[in-house]
């Protein structure tokens, strides 16, 4: 599917809308995308909602954005947040662990962020979280980073050269292809596993359809413009729904 850019650039990431209680689909519409407007993660949409087949949704039908009295899915245990120091010792000068390629990769908002000094400078190669291998989706430097309380700021934006290569960060199944989410102009999500999702921003050219499998590195579209009209990509990844710091499983 190639689709041309447009020329005035997509408005800023929304960010804080408020949830209604339903949503109703319309044409074009998947659960990964409802899900991720309204940061929401989609096995609880299905569950809230009684779907055997998360794909299968069709326009006319009312969805329930919020839980019954069944309650939330249960998801993976997070892993213990480092044990905070006490003000009576001084603060030790160490390096923070990656986390363990065995383990779920669980990031909080609490976690010390990496400097923009540091995450201007892409590394090559890939990096192995939660049993998958990682790689940066394109080179150029973060002009933007991760800072999920600020509108915009739920992923990084890396600036680049318009039209340059845009790949999958790590491999996975296309779940999303086209522009409905307002802010991202057009848009990719790609689902990596039950708990983890991609998606790609500002795209120009899309080459990817909704469905595809796609390898760690693949080409999945091409560079377009953010809300300021200069060659960008709006990079999120999100965990059981919820925005996690990229550079934590990008190379560093």
């Amino acid at each position: 599917l190639w689709l041309v850019g447009c020329a005035g650039g997509p408005a800023p990431v929304e960010e804080g809308r408020s949830r209604p209680g339903t949503y109703v689909v319309v044409k074009g519409d998947t659960l990964h995308q409802i899900a991720w407007r309204y940061g929401l993660d989609y096995r609880d949409i299905a569950r809230w909602n009684r779907l055997r087949d998360p794909d299968l949704i069709y326009p006319g039908q009312r969805l329930r954005l919020n839980p019954t009295g069944e309650g939330r899915v249960a998801r993976p245990e997070p892993l213990p947040e480092p044990p905070r120091v006490s003000r009576q010792q001084p603060e030790p000068r160490v390096a923070r662990r990656e986390p363990s390629p065995s383990s779920p990769a669980v990031v909080s908002r609490s976690e010390s962020r990496p400097t923009a000094k540091a995450a201007a400078r892409p590394s090559a190669g890939q990096r192995q979280v939660a049993g998958l291998d990682w790689q940066w989706p394109t080179r150029g430097q973060v002009e933007l980073g991760f800072k999920p309380d600020v509108p915009g700021r739920k992923g990084i934006r890396i600036g680049g050269e318009l039209g340059q290569d845009v790949r999958a960060a790590s491999g996975g199944t296309v779940v999303y292809s086209g522009s409905g989410l307002p802010g991202y102009g057009r848009l990719i999500i790609v689902k990596h596993s039950d708990t983890l999702l991609s998606a790609y921003g500002y795209l120009g050219r899309i080459l990817v359809e909704e469905g595809d499998t796609v390898a760690t590195g693949q080409s999945i579209a091409e560079m377009g413009v953010s809300s300021e009209s200069r060659p960008a990509l709006h990079f999120e990844i999100r965990q059981n729904g919820e925005p996690t710091n990229p550079l934590a499983f990008l190379p560093g």
